[in-house]
């Protein structure tokens, strides 16, 4: 279960209910507790690894203080309390105040699983902390971690290929952009386009072009490493980033997925001009001399028209205002 309190609209609102008495005022201390796509993606990864039962000790075999646990299992400096904390109950505090918490929100699971005698589980007491002891939530709503997760996930994705969106794209870009900026470590940029896909669906019609498109992410995410970020662009255009690859290595990684999306056999592609559904794939590095994120997709994008105007199912890559194979 997560639990998730209800929306306080504004801060003006709740210290006037601390003044009427209705709630009171224990250092109320909240950031901004809009959903984030990183705040999705740590949810994720806090609730698919247990990683929440793991630090409270509800995955213990005996009800303990887990001191010691907060010492074993990796964290994320200067976040890690904090997104424990908004994991369970979707509020966001200051790393300090949301250590001092979680050790208190401890102890208070400690002392009522002992006199319940049983273990009441964290997110129970992490519910009865805020709102009674601390008094920061008001009419607070329970719903199940996966759902909530899956839910939220949704707004990073592509509905129908399940790739990443390009909302996603745009924001992992831009972080991979302002690291590059301040040490100069290369990423990497594929824009990759169907080729004749149009022709593809008027063919064969766009249910079995769908399905074309969810195989092709299911290629990409084959051919791709681990810590690629696959997304789809628009209509039959990829983009893949890939951090720390140089331009020589993501034109390889360009090459293979060109090899693997033309080998692979999509329903009634005999029907094409030349017989099979290929792709074509502009690819750019990051370098100095570029200003924006935005100059690189426009890198990648010519690269991708020269492909297409050079004959289709080839790789194109950008260098010093020219595309070169």
């Amino acid at each position: 279960m997560s639990i998730i309190s209800m929306k306080i609209n504004e801060e003006q609102d709740i210290r006037e209910r601390v003044k009427s008495g209705d709630i009171l005022d224990n250092s109320l201390n909240i950031e901004n507790t809009s959903l984030s796509i990183e705040d999705i993606s740590n949810l994720k990864k806090l609730t698919d690894e247990k990683f929440i039962e793991i630090a409270s000790g509800d995955i213990e075999e005996h009800i303990q203080s887990d001191e010691h646990l907060l010492e074993t299992i990796g964290k994320k400096p200067g976040t890690y309390y904090r997104d424990l904390i908004f994991a369970i109950i979707q509020i966001r505090l200051p790393e300090e105040e949301a250590q001092k918490d979680w050790r208190e929100i401890l102890t208070h699971k400690y002392t009522m699983s002992e006199k319940l005698e049983r273990n009441v589980g964290i997110h129970v007491a992490t519910l009865d902390y805020f709102t009674n002891i601390k008094k920061k939530l008001v009419n607070p709503k329970i719903v199940d971690a996966n759902e909530y997760v899956d839910t939220a996930s949704r707004a990073i994705t592509d509905k129908l290929t399940r790739a990443y969106n390009r909302s996603f794209f745009e924001y992992e870009f831009r972080k991979l952009f302002t690291i590059a900026r301040s040490t100069g470590r290369a990423f990497s940029l594929i824009m990759l386009d169907l080729d004749h896909f149009k022709m593809f669906n008027d063919l064969n019609g766009h249910i079995q072009g769908d399905i074309a498109l969810i195989e092709t992410v299911r290629i990409l995410h084959a051919v791709s490493s681990q810590g690629d970020t696959v997304c789809r662009f628009g209509g039959e255009e990829f983009a893949i980033l890939l951090p720390a690859q140089t331009l020589n290595l993501a034109v390889r990684t360009a090459e293979n997925i060109r090899q693997a999306i033309y080998d692979y056999r999509f329903n009634n592609e005999q029907k094409l001009p030349s017989g099979r559904l290929s792709a074509s794939l502009g690819v750019t590095c990051y370098r100095d001399e570029i200003s924006s994120f935005n100059e690189m997709i426009e890198e990648a994008d010519n690269a991708l028209y020269r492909a297409k105007n050079s004959g289709r199912n080839r790789v194109k890559a950008f260098l010093n205002n020219r595309a070169v194979l």
